[in-house]
């Protein structure tokens, strides 16, 4: 092979090296967005922080971009100047996909139905709070075939509809303080393992509501409004070993046995788990008996957890209740 071949044959080995090669586009195209090359590969990094408007941020996603594959993008605004971004529309990211989305402090109130397909087949995470999202598109989520953790927390949301996503591990929707949804509402999510409903007023959990979810690890939902939770509330398919179950300062008065047995018997048997019952007020007669003369049973409850009068339930004597109540 003489020389001109040679260097032919390796001009075209660099030109397929730089195609190839994940890199970041010409800086002043994608103004005030910032990409940023991270690693050896290298992956690459979005930054949309500082965009002014919606046509700003569809402009930049129009621009020549050498590498469409990128792992995250970020736009994080701030309590007192919030991203000026009232909706997402279709489209508006293009062709580049993400990895993950995260999108904090923005005035962002409507997303549309598919806002984030570009990314199907690579998104596996997104952050959305802190906003002001009355409704999101839950319509995409059956789509995104590898999702797996969905934050909308510190939002405006007054209804979600029934969720469906055989990928989705960890959901948040807590601060949302008028949400409401349907008793079927995370029937066709079970591979959850990670549920979080704090601080949405919630005055009652529906019966099975947690009936399909075969993963489920931990469920916070404290800072709500429930007084009561009946044995079909509290029905889980299974309880592994690290299992949390966090009602933290609700307004519960009873711990039925009929209801809650059954939640520590499973926690007891598999392992280490908690429930958590710290500032409810917990009447402490007879009918909490089955709990404080069970050591076992006892020991998966937070020491926090009280009597209505402030007495620690951990230092109720259990003698007491075997003498006065019959046992």
């Amino acid at each position: 092979m003489n020389s001109k071949c040679i260097y032919m044959v390796m001009m075209a080995v660099l030109r397929l090296m730089l195609t190839s090669a994940q890199s970041c586009p010409f800086h002043m195209d994608i103004a005030p967005c910032l990409c940023t090359e991270i690693g050896p590969s290298p992956e690459l990094d979005m930054d949309c922080s500082h965009v002014v408007d919606i046509d700003q941020l569809m402009r930049v996603f129009q621009a020549d971009f050498p590498s469409t594959n990128y792992r995250r993008l970020s736009m994080t605004g701030t309590p007192d100047d919030p991203i000026p971004i009232s909706f997402l529309p279709d489209g508006v990211f293009g062709s580049i996909t993400f990895q993950e989305i995260v999108i904090q402090h923005a005035q962002i109130n409507r997303v549309d139905d598919y806002a984030f397909l570009g990314s199907k087949d690579t998104l596996t995470m997104l952050t959305l709070i802190h906003s002001e999202l009355t409704s999101f598109p839950t319509t995409i989520l059956p789509l995104l075939s590898d999702f797996r953790e969905l934050d909308l927390s510190y939002n405006h949301l007054v209804f979600i509809p029934d969720l469906r996503s055989s990928s989705l591990r960890s959901l948040t929707l807590a601060h949302n303080t008028q949400l409401n949804f349907s008793d079927r509402v995370f029937d066709e999510i079970d591979q959850i393992i990670d549920l979080n409903i704090a601080h949405c007023n919630m005055e009652t959990i529906p019966p099975g509501m947690f009936l399909n979810m075969m993963n489920l690890s931990t469920v916070y939902l404290e800072y709500n409004k429930i007084t009561h939770l009946d044995a079909a509330s509290l029905h889980f398919t299974r309880t592994g070993k690290h299992t949390y179950l966090e009602l933290l300062n609700n307004q519960i008065t009873t711990l039925g046995e009929a209801s809650w047995r059954p939640v520590f018997h499973a926690i007891s048997e598999h392992g280490d788990g908690l429930v958590m019952l710290d500032g409810n007020p917990l009447d402490c007669g007879c009918s909490l008996a089955w709990l404080v003369t069970s050591s076992s049973f006892l020991s998966h409850l937070a020491l926090g957890a009280t009597c209505a009068n402030g007495t620690a339930i951990h230092d109720l004597n259990p003698s007491a209740f075997d003498h006065n109540c019959g046992r």
